[in-house]
């Protein structure tokens, strides 16, 4: 999976009460990984991992991996499962497409509010070392199976319960990184990026937060990002009003103009991202 650096806009779909909400804190909202809307797919990818034990004989040819070697590689699998249970870990989904007919229904008040484009290296560079992991989202079984066996492959050159940390640290990315990208292929159009963040439970961090979402208790995390990473603005197939409304761009003078910064001679060039129309035709 692609976990490098790019210089690739993204996009989130959102109403438009998220998107003044979020450009009003500067936040971003990350949320349970548990709690997406493909509910099994962290458990899922864990399991993919799990069952490559009973493919034992064949992945030990294929992968040229020795007795010891597959053994060691299933025990670290499983160690890091366990290490994993004790963290939080949370996830902020963009997608690749601009303009997506199952976005805006499925994310955006069913095409009546907005998605907006950020640098996804400038995001982050906003965020500290617990949010390392960006990365594509992988639908089709073959290719997760592939990851999956190249994870195995990793997991038997180093010895879980020995300190080398870098062989950990390298896994643990790699492990966080196939658990929460590998998707549902019924999900595939939504061309998901996403950045994860991985934060011990104890002691208790006080940047995690929960909410009652129809009688669920969720997580989640809000990181503060700067405004101008914000390239562009795209209303809806059925917003209900246009990219020249005077409301509207009044509305994102304010939203967009610091006027503290202002006065503290930090920001004297307000900042305004452009703003487009969706192509979409649809009612």
């Amino acid at each position: 999976m692609d976990t490098e650096e790019s210089n690739e806009l993204v996009y989130h779909y959102t109403s438009l009460d998220a998107f003044i909400s979020i450009v009003n804190s500067r936040t971003f909202r990350f949320g349970d990984a548990r709690a997406m809307n493909d509910y099994t797919e962290i458990d899922h990818n864990i399991n993919l991992l799990l069952n490559l034990e009973k493919q034992k004989p064949e992945l030990m040819k294929k992968l040229n991996i020795s007795n010891e070697g597959f053994n060691k590689g299933i025990k670290n699998i499983k160690f890091f499962k366990k290490h994993i249970e004790n963290h939080y870990i949370h996830i902020m989904s963009f997608s690749k497409n601009p303009d997506s007919l199952s976005q805006w229904r499925g994310y955006a008040d069913n095409g009546t509010g907005i998605c907006f484009s950020i640098n996804l290296s400038a995001l982050r560079h906003c965020l500290n070392n617990t949010y390392r992991i960006a990365g594509n989202c992988v639908y089709k079984q073959g290719e997760l199976n592939t990851e999956a066996q190249n994870l195995l492959k990793l997991a038997s050159t180093f010895d879980s319960d020995q300190f080398e940390f870098e062989a950990r640290s390298n896994f643990l990315d790699n492990f966080i990184a196939f658990i929460t990208t590998g998707k549902n292929e019924a999900f595939i159009d939504e061309a998901e990026v996403r950045l994860v963040s991985f934060v011990e439970k104890l002691p208790p961090p006080q940047d995690v937060k929960f909410i009652n979402s129809n009688g669920f208790i969720k997580s989640y995390l809000e990181v503060s990002f700067r405004i101008n990473i914000i390239d562009t603005i795209i209303l809806g197939p059925c917003c209900k009003f246009a990219a020249n409304d005077p409301v509207f761009n009044d509305m994102l003078d304010n939203l967009f103009f610091n006027k503290k910064l202002y006065e503290l001679g930090v920001d004297t060039n307000p900042y305004k991202p452009k703003v487009l129309s969706s192509k979409a035709t649809f009612r």
